[in-house]
Parts: C-alpha cells; sequence; structure tokens
C-alpha cells in the first residue's frame, strides 16, 4: 500500500475510535437500535447498528425501511466526507444494520460514486 493509503486507514481507525467513544457515551435513543459502534476496515469507517425489529416484518417493510435510510444516511455522510480532505485520498463510510440474530438487513457504501450520484 502507498504512504497515502496508510494515512487514510490510519485516519480511519482514528475517527472509528472517536465515533466508537461517541456511541458508549450516548448510544442512539431511538427504541429501534439496540446497540452501536464504529471500526475501521481498511480505508472504511464502518458503523454498525444492532436492531431490534418485530419478528413478523414484511420484506416490503424491510425494503421500504432500507431505502428511508439510506435516502437519510447518505446526504448527510456525503456532506461530512465532502468536508473531510482524506474524502479525495479514498476514505469512505459503511454502515451496516444488523438484526440481534446476526442477520444482515442492510450493509452499504457511502464512497465518492455514492455521493457524486446524488
Amino acid at each position: 500500500a502507498s504512504a497515502s493509503d496508510a494515512a487514510v486507514e490510519e485516519y480511519a481507525r482514528i475517527a472509528a475510535s472517536g465515533a466508537n467513544s461517541q456511541f458508549q457515551k450516548s448510544p442512539p435513543n431511538d427504541g429501534i437500535t439496540k446497540s452501536s459502534r464504529a471500526y475501521a476496515q481498511g480505508k472504511a469507517v464502518v458503523y454498525e447498528y444492532v436492531l431490534a425489529i418485530r419478528p413478523n416484518v414484511t420484506e416490503a417493510e424491510l425494503a421500504a425501511w432500507r431505502a428511508g435510510t439510506r435516502s437519510e444516511v447518505v446526504p448527510s455522510a456525503c456532506s461530512v466526507l465532502r468536508k473531510d480532505e482524506f474524502f479525495k485520498k479514498g476514505l469512505l463510510f459503511r454502515y451496516r444494520y444488523l438484526e440481534r440474530s446476526g442477520q444482515v438487513l442492510d450493509d452499504f457504501l457511502v464512497n465518492r460514486p455514492a455521493c457524486e450520484a446524488l
């Protein structure tokens, strides 16, 4: 990896660590999020949320929830990323939403192509 890749990865680690402490201090209080954590994965800061969802939720409800979540998360994540000098060097955010059983409800990246598509 180049020096700039290493710098982005180090930056992602620091950003993830800061986000993680923030989650520990003030966990999301929306009634659905059971736990949240942030960690680095290469150039990505991964935000992982464990949600309590109804056992009888339908695929259509999940699809609507995914669309709604993405339409909220992507623009706000892009506005944060665009202000960050490391974004041009490949920094990205990844959002993972899990069910308490560990089943993945959604997993998406907010990166340059995603932000350019807005």
